[in-house]
């Protein structure tokens, strides 16, 4: 997980790791590149979990979940204007944070409860 400021709700998140798809990038590429860049690992394995429409009633934007597994040292590579802090989670406390409002961020919600089910 990485724990990030987002201004816009004035307050610190623990997200997924997650980026912006350039135009016309292969999600897939992006996915790969985004979990290395903010938390200096590489996936052994990364499946496609879902793809959805986070607000269709306003935004066109879309987002691509994958699920990382078998995971190596990578190298970090923040862009400058991110802050971000890198942290692993058990199953158990992933769910009491989304339980208990310690994690907001909906593609992170989405991303967790279709994962860590049983």
């Amino acid at each position: 997980m990485v724990r990030q400021p987002r201004f816009a709700i004035k307050q610190m998140t623990w997200e997924v790791p997650a980026g912006t798809l350039g135009k016309g990038e292969n999600p897939l590429l992006c996915a790969k590149r985004e979990l290395e860049e903010e938390t200096g690992l590489k996936a052994g394995k990364i499946k496609k979990i879902l793809a959805f429409y986070s607000s269709p009633g306003f935004l066109h934007e879309k987002m691509h979940l994958y699920k990382a597994t078998n995971l190596k040292a990578g190298t970090m590579n923040l862009d400058d204007d991110e802050e971000i802090t890198v942290k692993v989670f058990t199953k158990k406390e992933l769910l009491r944070m989304i339980n208990t409002g310690k994690i907001v961020d909906a593609k992170t919600i989405v991303a967790l409860l279709l994962t860590l089910k049983a």
